[in-house]
C-alpha cells in the first residue's frame, strides 16, 4: 500500500476549510495533520477543542477525532516535510485586505519546494485561485527548485464551495468538484473525496477546476448587482418582493437589493476573472460600475430626510458570522460619518471594544439604545435581531424613527405609528 493510501494527510491552514476538511478525513478514517503558523489556533485544536471563535456556528467539531489521535495540529513545517507525508492540501487564504493575493499559496509552495522530502509529492488546492496562478506561483516555484512536474510532483484543483449559510448542507451533501493535472492526482482525488463528499464531479483539468469556482462566485456577483439595479432602474415597483416572487420558479435564485457585497470570494470573483487577460477590460468596468452602484443606494437614505443620530445593527456581512471583510455596513458607516451623522453600531459577535476599534461608532447596547436614535440601519440578520420580540423592539425605538432594513429581516414586524420602515429595494424606498 503506498503513502498516499496509509500515510499522514497534509491540510496547511487552520481556518475554516483546513479545519472542517481535516476533521470530516480524520472522520472517515484517515490521519491528518493541520500546519498553521497562529499557536493558539494549533493549541485549541490539540486539546480537543474548535480552533477559531469567528464561527459561532458549524454543524461539526472534531474533537473525537483528536481525542483518539486522528488529527493533530502544529506549527512547525519539519513535522510535515517528511518522506512519510506524500499528500498535502493547501487550505490557505487567497486574499488580503479585501484584495485577491497569492503571497500565502506562494510561501507553502516554496516550503514545499525546498524541504520537502517525499517524491513523488501530491498538491490539491482547496483554497480559491486564479488558474493563471498555477503556472505564475506553483509550477514556477517547483521548476526553479528542479523538481519535474508530472513525475517528482503531481497538482489538482479542488477550491472549498461554502456551505455555512444555508444550515441544510454539510460537507457530504455538497457536490465536489476536482480537477488535475494527470490521472495520479485525479485517482488520490476521487479516493479521498468520495469518502466525505456524495457526489463528486471531473473536470478536464486543474485550470478548469480553479476556474469553476471563480465563475460560480462571478454569477453570483453579477446576479446581487443586477438585484440592486433593478431596485434603481424600477423605483416605482417593490423590487425585493418582485425578487420573492420570482424565485419561486424551479430555476430562479432567490437575490435581493442591498447596500453592497460583501466577504472574501463573491466581491472578488471579479478580480480572479481579470487576472486572464481577455477579460480585464470588461472587469474594470464592472468594478467602477459596482463602487457607482451601491454609493447611488446608500445615498437614498437621505432622500428619505435627514439624518442626525444612527445605530447601525449588524458589522458582520452576513448572519452569525463574525467576519467584516468588505462589510457593506463600512462604507455605510463611512458615508455617514461624512455626513456629519452621530454614530452607534452593535453586533451581538463583537465586543464593545472592536465595534469601537473596527468602525470608530460608539458602541450601542440592543435594543435599549435604540431609542437614542432617530434612524435605524438594520444591516445583518443575525439571529438576535431576527429573534427579538415585536413589543420589545416598539418599546425601544424613539417615538419617530425611520428604519432602513438591508435585507427585508422585519418587514413582517409591527411598527407603531411614529416609525417608517423602508426595505432596501422595497415598496417607497
Amino acid at each position: 500500500m503506498s503513502t498516499t493510501d496509509d500515510g499522514e494527510l497534509c491540510i496547511w491552514g487552520l481556518g475554516l476549510i483546513g479545519y472542517t476538511l481535516a476533521g470530516a478525513l480524520a472522520r472517515a478514517g484517515r490521519h491528518c495533520v493541520v500546519m498553521d503558523v497562529d499557536p493558539e489556533r494549533v493549541a485549541r485544536l490539540n486539546r480537543g477543542e474548535r480552533p477559531f471563535h469567528h464561527l459561532p456556528y458549524l454543524p461539526d467539531d472534531f474533537g473525537a477525532e483528536t481525542l483518539r489521535g486522528a488529527l493533530r495540529a502544529t506549527t512547525e513545517a519539519a513535522d510535515v516535510l517528511e518522506p512519510g507525508h506524500a499528500v498535502h492540501i493547501l487550505c490557505v487564504p487567497t486574499e488580503a485586505d479585501g484584495v485577491i493575493d497569492a503571497s500565502a499559496l506562494h510561501d507553502v509552495v516554496m516550503r514545499l519546494a525546498a524541504g520537502a522530502r517525499a517524491r513523488p509529492l501530491y498538491l490539491i488546492i482547496e483554497s480559491t485561485i486564479a488558474p493563471v496562478w498555477l503556472d505564475s506561483v506553483v509550477h514556477h516555484v517547483f521548476g526553479e527548485a528542479g523538481w519535474r512536474r508530472g513525475v517528482d510532483y503531481h497538482v489538482g484543483v479542488s477550491p472549498r464551495r461554502d456551505w455555512l449559510t444555508d444550515r441544510e448542507r454539510d460537507m457530504a451533501s455538497t457536490p465536489k468538484v476536482i480537477g488535475g493535472e494527470g490521472p495520479e492526482i485525479v485517482t488520490l482525488m476521487r479516493r479521498l473525496y468520495t469518502a466525505v463528499c456524495d457526489e463528486v464531479f471531473e473536470a478536464r483539468d486543474a485550470r478548469h477546476a480553479a476556474m469553476v469556482k471563480v465563475v460560480e462566485n462571478y454569477f453570483r456577483y453579477r446576479d446581487i448587482l443586477l438585484a440592486s439595479e433593478l431596485s434603481l432602474m424600477l423605483p416605482d415597483f417593490d423590487m425585493a418582493e418582485i425578487l420573492r416572487l420570482a424565485a419561486t420558479k424551479w430555476n430562479m435564485d432567490l437575490y435581493h437589493p442591498s447596500f453592497g457585497i460583501g466577504g472574501y470570494c463573491v466581491p472578488l470573483a471579479k478580480d480572479y476573472l481579470g487576472t486572464e487577460p481577455q477579460a480585464q477590460g470588461a472587469v474594470a468596468d464592472f468594478e467602477r460600475g459596482e463602487k457607482d452602484l451601491f454609493a447611488t443606494l446608500r445615498r437614498t437614505v437621505w432622500r428619505h430626510g435627514p439624518v442626525g443620530r444612527a445605530a447601525v445593527l449588524g458589522i458582520a456581512y452576513a448572519p452569525d458570522m463574525k467576519i467584516h471583510t468588505r462589510s457593506p455596513s463600512l462604507e455605510l458607516i463611512h458615508d455617514m460619518r461624512e455626513r456629519g451623522v452621530e454614530l452607534y453600531a452593535h453586533d451581538p459577535l463583537y465586543p464593545p471594544s472592536e465595534i469601537r476599534a473596527i468602525t470608530g461608532a460608539r458602541p450601542l447596547s440592543f435594543p435599549g439604545d435604540l431609542r437614542l436614535c432617530d434612524t435605524v440601519v438594520l444591516m445583518t440578520g443575525h439571529t438576535l435581531y431576527r429573534t427579538v420580540d415585536d413589543a420589545t423592539l416598539r418599546a425601544n425605538l424613539a417615538d419617530t424613527v425611520q428604519i432602513f432594513d438591508n435585507h427585508g429581516t422585519w418587514r413582517q414586524r409591527e411598527f407603531g405609528d411614529g416609525t417608517r420602515y423602508l426595505e432596501v429595494g422595497g415598496r417607497h424606498f
